[in-house]
């Protein structure tokens, strides 16, 4: 498992943004954006950066 961010901004029927950023862990990254467009299925959902963060040693 790899611990994957996603940030994304969500845009709302008003067209008020949300910008978020989500952590998960999970074997592959196509798998984690799909549960954030699934997550936030009411919202117009753009990605605007998915992939393994990275950690400081720890």
């Amino acid at each position: 498992m790899n611990r994957y961010t996603v940030n994304f901004i969500c845009r709302d029927k008003n067209g008020h943004d949300v910008i978020r950023s989500e952590e998960f862990f999970w074997s592959r990254v196509d798998e984690v954006v799909e549960m954030v467009k699934l997550e936030w299925a009411g919202w117009d959902v753009e990605i605007l950066w998915a992939g393994i963060r990275l950690n400081d040693g720890v």
